[in-house]
């Protein structure tokens, strides 16, 4: 292949020459290049190239922008790469130019997972902007509340049995239901950024992003002609870009040259000849070959660059990216089939670490990779104890992998004709609805799942619930969470009836409290034995009328088992379950009214009007 010395797009030049004059000082010497010039030679991120706006402290001034200086100790390779924000030092975990981002982590919770001391996170506006998927982690230390506000999480491993005060944390900016007065128990609060992630140390432990715009507008037209940019002391105002000795007559401009050297002009000329030259076999091949098969290989060519520019956006957040050979080594070749879906497979596997994980292979012959793109997008914004969390993905052409935490105990499907007893089936009932509340109003961006089932419900070891398979969800950046033109979606017998005719009304977030609905009269009928009560071979008895007609004898179908406690739960999962599926959206509750009155006493219910649209 030839290599060209001056500018790969003469034209380019040619049209941007104005430009640089207008905004570029004259140029220093091509030394100021080769002292720009830095790869790292120590701490985690060892060969790292650092260009503008970004200096190391070592380096001359002029190599970076004020306020992006990096600190490194070359004497000490496990040192990390630290900048200085807000007068905190933090580790650099990465840098994606292309991106304008930066993972940063407070240095001082990269040694524990369990630090004692927080300070608020502070950014200089002017400098960084925090990413659109940072939240607030608020820390209370030292607390004495008589009860725990609801919407805390405790700090297990700053609190002592025997301790009188306890700590806590919440995650996000949304309206608290309890008063803040009380905090004044509390011996320190502070605010901290992270990403999401499902424990608490290790939200500390991945940091947070930070973005830059405002110092590199002008830089890209610099780096095209072969220069690198620079920060002018002198006159803050005017921007530099420095040379090296082999381009610097042939690619950089400056105010002292006001015409275009005589081997741009070859260069242009060489460039033009050059592609006739390679557009006249081209089409001809175009031409002369198979017009399916290149549509084919356009096709599925256009899924896999769709999907990358899609995860490079997200490359900074918190799932780890595996290359296919990883994939099938923590597999073990796929050798462990747990289930079948409709968009592909799922195996069991093992980290290196030992923590087993669950790898849904997806089919490359279905869909056009909106299933991936709706999962990673989706899951990769959560942080709940009730919604499943990915741990990883896996894109290299046509062949894609979701790595999630392992479930024990399988779906609730695969649970539903157990021995779990009214207890178990409600506490998993609540967690389902704290879930959805969550995806509903918690997430920075709303999330309607759009197919709530038991087989979408998986249980871990303590049969906690968790939502998963969120290939048909959809985001909202709408309060309302509503949405004008949505095609049918969703599993036949949990779908609500807007979805299938917008005459009953918008398709909105309400539209997955139908889903849950049906899924809990699905509990509570399967509980009850439904089966010994009706005939089933009657395809157009709908079991929600069994349900609201046999309202008062449930939980008392089980002989010697039943009690007063499990009659109630009974009766308000059913009342509950009824409420939600009412035809009309607007008759249904919100999922934060459904936490709500599953934990009232069954006293403060009503019993809703009969359901009268029956699910195909």
């Amino acid at each position: 292949m030839l290599r060209r010395r001056w500018c790969p797009s003469p034209l380019c030049l040619l049209l941007l020459h104005p430009l640089l004059l207008s905004t570029s000082a004259s140029l220093p010497s091509n030394l100021h290049f080769v002292n720009c010039s830095e790869y790292l030679n120590c701490g985690s991120l060892k060969g790292l190239n650092v260009t503008y706006p970004f200096r190391l402290s070592l380096s001359p001034s002029y190599c970076g922008y004020p306020g992006y200086e990096l600190n490194c100790n070359p004497d000490d390779e496990a040192a990390p790469l630290t900048i200085k924000i807000g007068g905190e030092d933090y580790a650099v975990q990465n840098i994606y130019y292309e991106q304008k981002t930066v993972t940063v982590v407070d240095s001082n919770f990269m040694r524990t997972e369990c630090p004692i001391s927080f300070t608020n996170t502070s950014i200089n506006s002017t400098l960084f902007n925090y990413t659109s998927l940072d939240h607030n982690l608020t820390v209370y230390i030292n607390c004495s509340f008589p009860t725990m506000p609801p919407g805390l999480l405790e700090i297990s491993c700053l609190n002592e049995a025997y301790s009188p005060t306890k700590s806590y944390y919440k995650v996000g900016n949304g309206p608290s239901t309890f008063s803040e007065n009380l905090f004044g128990s509390c011996d320190k609060t502070a605010a901290v950024a992270v990403h999401n992630n499902q424990t608490f140390g290790g939200a500390l432990k991945e940091g947070f992003g930070l973005t830059w715009s405002n110092v590199m507008d002008w830089c890209q037209n610099c780096k095209e002609s072969g220069g690198m940019c620079g920060y002018n002391e002198s006159r803050p105002g005017d921007h530099l870009c420095f040379c090296s000795e082999t381009n610097y007559l042939d690619s950089c401009f400056h105010s002292g040259n006001k015409h275009v050297t005589w081997k741009v002009i070859i260069g242009l000329s060489a460039s033009l000849i050059c592609l006739l030259l390679l557009c006249i076999p081209l089409y001809f091949y175009i031409i002369q070959s198979n017009r399916l098969n290149t549509f084919i290989f356009w096709k599925m060519n256009n899924i896999a660059q769709t999907i990358e520019t899609f995860l490079v956006s997200y490359e900074y957040l918190g799932p780890k990216r595996y290359k296919y050979s990883a994939v099938k080594k923590i597999t073990k070749s796929f050798s462990e089939k747990l289930g079948q879906g409709g968009y592909g497979a799922v195996f069991k596997g093992k980290f290196p670490d030992g923590r087993s994980v669950a790898v849904k292979l997806l089919s490359g012959t279905k869909g056009n990779g909106d299933e991936f793109v709706n999962e990673v997008a989706s899951i990769g914004r959560t942080s709940h104890v009730n919604v499943v969390s990915l741990l990883g993905f896996c894109s290299e052409g046509s062949k894609r992998a979701l790595i999630y935490e392992f479930m024990p105990n399988g779906s609730l499907a695969d649970n539903l004709k157990s021995t779990l007893g009214w207890d178990k089936l409600y506490q998993i009932a609540v967690g389902i609805a704290r879930g959805l509340e969550y995806l509903h109003r918690g997430c920075s961006t709303r999330i309607v799942h759009f197919d709530i089932k038991p087989h979408n419900i998986l249980l871990d070891q303590d049969f906690c619930p968790k939502i998963s398979d969120f290939g048909l969800a959809q985001l909202c950046l709408r309060k309302d969470s509503m949405f004008s033109a949505i095609e049918m979606r969703g599993t036949i017998g949990y779908i609500a009836p807007e979805l299938f005719s917008r005459n009953f009304g918008v398709v909105s977030s309400k539209s997955d409290v139908y889903s849950y609905g049906m899924m809990i009269l699905e509990m509570v009928g399967v509980r009850s034995n439904r089966s010994q009560s009706c005939n089933e071979s009657d395809s157009g008895y709908y079991f929600p009328h069994w349900i609201y007609e046999n309202f008062h004898q449930i939980g008392r179908m089980e002989g010697l088992d039943v009690t007063a406690e499990t009659v109630e739960i009974a009766k308000k999962m059913s009342l509950v379950g009824l409420w939600c599926i009412q035809t009309k959206p607007g008759s249904r509750p919100t999922m934060s009214k459904v936490v709500d009155m599953l934990q009232s006493s069954i006293d403060q219910l009503e019993l809703p009007p009969k359901p009268y649209f029956a699910s195909p």
